[in-house]
């Protein structure tokens, strides 16, 4: 009898994997100081770099709350990649802006990660990808589902 295999729990698995090969792959090439987390921020603030963006933004997009927000903040500032500057306006909110080393770094992270999707997606083809892009969007509805109905109890 073949034993029953859940999507999620291979979602998860495979997220698994992903994350080790990720930080091997940015170990090898000299990253090992940039946490995902770092990366996931840095190439925020790389795509909206033409808008003031403040502690606040960071914590909504990526559903962090203050206090962890203020921990990465200050960890990647000190490491170089980002300045906080008071705001000319409100002097309690703190401007976020990515350094040269912070840009330059995103860059180079980025062409690691699309090394690693070209690997991963070998031998895939587009039909396949198609595929699996609807059902992870089906589920992410069903989820979401989920929620606006709790949401109503």
């Amino acid at each position: 009898m073949e034993k029953k295999r859940y999507l999620g729990f291979e979602i998860k698995k495979m997220d698994n994997i992903i994350f080790r090969q990720l930080k091997k792959k940015l170990v090898d090439a000299g990253f090992d100081e940039v946490t995902v987390m770092h990366g996931h921020i840095l190439g925020y603030l790389c795509r909206h770099k033409d808008k003031d963006l403040y502690q606040k933004d960071i914590g909504e997009a990526f559903g962090i709350g203050k206090s962890s927000v203020t921990n990465i903040l200050q960890l990647m500032e000190k490491k170089g990649y980002l300045v906080c500057r008071t705001d000319d306006n409100d002097g309690r909110c703190k401007k976020i802006v990515l350094t040269q080393k912070g840009e330059e770094t995103h860059a180079a992270t980025v062409k690691v990660i699309d090394m690693l999707h070209e690997e991963l997606e070998q031998n895939v083809t587009e039909e396949e990808k198609r595929i699996f892009l609807n059902v992870i969007e089906k589920m992410k509805k069903n989820i979401n589902d989920m929620n606006k109905e709790d949401e109503q109890c």
